[in-house]
């Protein structure tokens, strides 16, 4: 069965003695713990009971959601009024007492559960479920007699932290109501998200990423793993501070670091991750005064002066944080990061020349560092050394080709140079990589007429300052740096509205889609007709898949400006993702009318030719885009697909095979040749690729999936079983279709009874494509004895299947 699925992993379970686990006192201590973490996260519950709900809390008394079947309801902070709103709170209708009384009562419910005191404890079970270490406990509290509560706690594989998150809850808890207690039967199941890359993660797949890959297939000997008391050392709270913050939970983290202080004063790694820490919490006094005493204690250790030179720099103490990074430096001579800071340093104080110098040292500490090679051009392109700027910035490119302010940067030095031509070509490609550069581009213009309006040259100069650093720092991949150096110009110009586009950018890169939302709102407010914060409110919009939202948004960017080719363009994305393709096309032909250059658009509206089913169509627009832009590797990948459906196999492999010149790292291309090569009967490549697909993305079960196809196909059915059997441990949603497989291999390696067992076991299922088991076992059959592989047993197969069904 060839079809492509994504999935989690499956559970084994193993059940070991509870020898260890009697006393009482670890499972409060794992529920201590469990509480403050979850406190110092984005923390989410999920009641399975009735009546069923969901609840998400941020950290730092941030806004609480609430979901059910009356739809979502949210607040601010606690304590705070709730309101029937899909913006967690920032806008919305109160609800009426009633209502609030009900959503106060279930997070009552939840924070009960963290606030149960277990007195009686019995471990009935310890297992692996996928990547996770589970421990299963009965508890009673004290005095009471009726049935215990489970109790259920997990942590990675990898983790070697003593102390356990509660995952799962469920049995009867006390509740108070008036002057009475009543007891309430629950079932919760609790996880959080992590940031990472500017987005948020499920718990889940955190750990999948981190899991190492020796640990995946590894028989787990779960004798090795422990589930203890809080630490009583301060090594045990530095580990245990180090394990949090791992996991994202740097309050608790900061937390865990001040109990190691507590117990060691003087215990130098603690007073410096505290103070790390508090760099990364934004808390710059607290770091400043964590990294000093850090300082006191080992005062040649040059990280910790250059880490309180990054906190005074980004309290805009620019002499002091130089002040520090030169200690660095004199300390550690090959300390890259220093020189960097260091210039960024100097360059805010109008040194320029100093700033090259560093630039100049970290770049030969460092010379694989793009962002060094385009901040040391911006200074040069400043100073008017434009051949020097250009060679700077076509350094970082060919370090990074995919950093588009370096292509944005270079096209305005050949621009300045009157290189109009060479100009166009970069900062095509920039807003190709970034479109949202644009908006910086024209907000940078915006600054400068701002201080063409009579402002104090000092006060105007400041908010450039801070604006082109919060660019600098943007593109180099320090969100949070760029977003304090935009809070800082809006300090300083409350009311220029490119200021909050641009800051809305930067958050919205960083994922952080309803505060990005928030400022585009504010740069419309303040310039009303600003078609470009309109459609960057749609694109977040999009992202957080309000389509209709969207739309509203791109029409008013239309209408404002109706040749804003990006809008039109924009707009058909969603209208595409809605499955209206007739309106999609409508845009992207706009676009065209607009700018006929414009590759990207002939290449959307080649999708929405295919799914439309005119294949002829959207080749003549994959022949365009590559056209106007022969590298443009996803151009071939789709014209290879659609002459795929065409039925030309040997053209949509040519157009592959460019497509993965251009990209050798996009594994979807390979699986893409991958499918032609099996149509062609051709499996050893069909299988190298496929191959080639799961080095380059592990994590895909589709991939596994189609090579255990290819390789019954290839009369490997052993491998087909090795490759199934990964899927489906990657992909369980999909394990019909994946057990077919499977069960196909185990027929052809004459395992009879392992393969009948799975045939039987799926018989009464159905498959995505509505296909009922037995009858997509009946098509594989058909296509195995075309190919010529037979097997005596298919036979009994067949009966066994069709005896069954006929019976009923």
């Amino acid at each position: 069965m060839n079809r492509k699925c994504v999935g989690l992993v499956g559970i084994s379970l193993v059940v070991l003695s509870t020898s260890q686990a009697q006393d009482a006192k670890i499972v409060a201590d794992n529920l201590e713990f469990s509480r403050e973490f979850y406190s110092g996260v984005h923390f989410s519950a999920i009641a399975e009971s009735k009546p069923s709900f969901g609840y998400q809390r941020y950290p730092d008394n941030g806004p609480e959601r609430i979901q059910c079947d009356q739809g979502a309801f949210a607040r601010k902070q606690h304590g705070t009024p709730w309101l029937k709103s899909e913006d967690w709170g920032k806008s919305g209708r109160p609800v009426d007492k009633q209502t609030a009384g009900k959503l106060d009562s279930w997070v009552k419910l939840v924070e009960a559960v963290f606030n149960f005191a277990p007195s009686e404890v019995k471990l009935i079970n310890k297992s692996e479920a996928g990547h996770r270490v589970q421990w299963l406990f009965e508890a009673r509290g004290a005095n009471e007699t009726g049935a215990p509560v489970r109790l259920e706690f997990e942590k990675p594989l990898y983790d070697k932290n003593p102390n356990v998150l509660l995952h799962g809850f469920e049995g009867s808890l006390p509740i108070a109501g008036g002057k009475a207690v009543r007891r309430e039967r629950v079932k919760f199941s609790f996880g959080y998200l992590i940031a990472q890359g500017g987005f948020e993660l499920s718990e889940a797949a955190w750990e999948n990423l981190e899991t190492p890959k020796e640990l995946e297939n590894k028989p787990i000997d779960l004798s090795k793993f422990d589930i203890g008391p809080k630490p009583k050392d301060a090594e045990g709270f530095l580990n245990r501070a180090s394990a949090r913050r791992f996991n994202g939970d740097v309050n608790g983290a900061i937390g865990d670091c001040t109990r190691a202080i507590e117990l060691d004063p003087k215990s130098e790694p603690a007073v410096y991750k505290r103070g790390a820490l508090k760099l990364q919490k934004g808390d710059y006094d607290g770091a400043i005064a964590d990294l000093t005493r850090a300082i006191e204690l080992s005062p040649n250790t040059a990280d910790y002066y250059s880490d309180r030179g990054l906190a005074k720099l980004r309290k805009r103490d620019n002499d002091g944080a130089i002040v520090d990074f030169t200690r660095a430096i004199e300390l550690d001579a090959k300390n890259a990061i220093a020189y960097r800071n260091r210039a960024l340093a100097k360059n805010i104080n109008d040194d320029a020349d100093g700033a090259i110098a560093d630039y100049n040292r970290a770049i030969g500490l460092d010379p694989k560092n793009a962002g060094a090679f385009n901040s040391r051009g911006m200074i040069k392109k400043a100073k008017g050394d434009l051949d020097g700027a250009i060679a700077d910035f076509t350094s970082a490119i060919e370090l990074n080709e995919k950093l588009a302010i370096a292509y944005k940067n270079r096209g305005e030095a050949k621009q300045s140079k009157g290189d109009a031509a060479a100009a166009n070509e970069d900062l095509k490609r920039a807003g190709e990589l970034d479109p949202r550069l644009r908006d910086e581009e024209s907000s940078a213009d915006h600054v400068d007429r701002s201080t063409a309006k009579s402002k104090e040259k000092e006060s105007a100069a400041s908010v450039e300052d801070f604006f082109n650093r919060a660019g600098v720092k943007k593109a180099a991949g320090d969100l949070d740096g760029a977003i304090a150096d935009y809070d800082r110009a809006i300090q300083l110009d409350p009311k220029d509205a490119a200021i909050y586009n641009n800051r809305g950018l930067a958050k919205q890169e960083k994922g952080d889609l309803d505060a990005a939302i928030v400022d585009f709102n504010r740069a419309i407010q303040l310039n009303p007709k600003d078609a470009v914060a309109c459609s960057n409110l749609g694109n977040a919009k999009r992202d957080k898949g309000d389509l209709d939202g969207a739309i509203l948004d791109y029409n008013r960017a239309i209408r404002f400006d109706p040749k804003y080719a990006y809008a039109y363009y924009d707009r058909g994305l969603a209208k595409k993702q809605k499955s209206d393709l007739d309106g999609a096309i409508a845009d992207y032909n706009r676009v065209i009318e607009l700018d006929p250059r414009f590759a990207k658009a002939y290449c959307d509206r080649g999708v929405a030719k295919r799914r439309k089913g005119d294949l002829d169509g959207a080749i003549s627009d994959y022949n365009r885009t590559i056209e106007l832009d022969p590298k443009y590797a996803i151009a071939y990948y789709n014209r290879g697909n659609a002459e795929y459906e065409k039925g030309d196999l040997d053209g949509a492999i040519a157009d592959y095979n460019r497509g993965i010149e251009l990209n050798p790292k996009d594994s979807k291309a390979y699986s893409y040749r991958a499918d032609v090569y099996s149509n062609k009967k051709q499996y050893d490549a069909a299988i190298k690729d496929m191959e080639k697909a799961i080095e380059l993305d592990p994590k895909k079960g589709d991939y596994y999936l189609s090579l255990g196809w290819y390789q019954l196909f290839n009369r490997k059915p052993r491998e087909a079983i090795a490759a199934s059997l990964k899927a489906l441990e990657l992909s369980p949603d999909d394990a019909v279709m994946i057990n077919g497989n499977l069960a196909h291999g185990y027929l052809f390696d004459n395992q009879f009874e392992k393969a009948k067992a799975i045939y039987l076991e799926n018989k009464d299922t159905k498959l995505h494509d509505g296909r009922t088991f037995i009858q997509a076992v009946l098509d594989d059959f058909k296509e195995f004895q075309a190919a010529g592989i037979t097997h005596p047993d298919m036979e009994k197969i067949k009966g066994l299947l069709t005896t069954t069904t006929d019976a009923r």
